[in-house]
């Protein structure tokens, strides 16, 4: 590989990537808003798009509605603001026991 001629050469996250377009709530100060996560691994998530107004290094809490077998379940993550850029915020999240909650029978 020729040094530093390909987005690999560059690229340290030690988990893979996944491309998704879902929901995801910000927990922020207490108030609640809805985003939309467009990229998703392990240890990590972005969010699209601007306005959501948080310097590096702001704690917050993501919640996640997935559906699971006619139930909606609640997805729980504490994550930590890694950068902010025009296009959205990379969020690096905090390694610790995930919490669930059934929501509603869909």
């Amino acid at each position: 590989m020729a040094h530093g001629s390909t987005q690999a050469s560059r690229d340290r996250r030690r988990s893979g990537r996944n491309r998704v377009a879902t929901d995801v709530f910000l927990i922020v100060d207490g108030e609640r808003r809805l985003h939309r996560a467009s990229n998703l691994s392990a240890r990590g998530v972005f969010i699209e798009g601007a306005g959501i107004d948080l310097l590096p290094g702001h704690h917050i809490e993501l919640v996640f509605p997935l559906p699971v077998g006619g139930i909606i379940k609640l997805h729980r993550k504490r994550g930590i603001v890694a950068h902010v850029s025009a296009a959205g915020t990379g969020l690096r999240l905090e390694p610790g026991a995930n919490r669930r909650r059934r929501l509603h029978q869909a």
